[in-house]
């Protein structure tokens, strides 16, 4: 698996040891690049953290439904997942008033077996965090009210 320093490899093992280490989280989210790039790599480690703890999981896949048939990583996600979002964002296509997801051509799956309850796909939020070099960084999908209230 690929970490956060340009250029250096994470083994799998190390990733999973330190997430299963972190206190305090309730769950894993997986996200891009393409998180099926690395195909069986995923598989692995979302199968030890289902085997070996009770948090949740979460993957954002750009592909949709019949790629990731063809990929043969379906069936897995499926097993696997608590929560799945799928499909490419598309700026043609933004809608900011749905939870996770960015645009409308993209959908968020509830695997049977979830340990998520589906929840309402009419709720935006937003995460904004100034650290203490007074960086901003912005998770979500802010409207382009809040973004512009932001730059002024």
């Amino acid at each position: 698996m690929w970490s956060e320093k340009p250029k250096k490899l994470l083994h799998r093992e190390v990733l999973l040891e330190a997430i299963l280490a972190t206190e305090g989280i309730q769950g894993v989210t997986l996200l891009g690049g393409e998180p099926l790039e690395q195909q069986i790599n995923l598989v692995w480690l979302l199968g030890n953290i289902r085997e070996k703890s009770d948090l949740t999981i979460f993957v954002f896949t750009g592909y949709e439904v019949d790629e990731i048939e063809r990929l043969g990583a379906y069936d897995d996600l499926q097993k696997l997942c608590d929560m799945i979002a799928i499909g490419r964002y598309r700026q043609s296509y933004r809608n900011v008033d749905q939870q996770w997801i960015g645009s409308s051509n993209q959908t968020v799956m509830y695997p049977n077996g979830s340990r998520e309850k589906e929840q309402s796909q009419k709720m935006n939020q937003v995460e904004i965090i100034i650290d203490d070099n007074a960086s901003l960084s912005i998770t979500g999908f802010p409207d382009d009210d809040l973004v512009k209230t932001l730059m002024d």
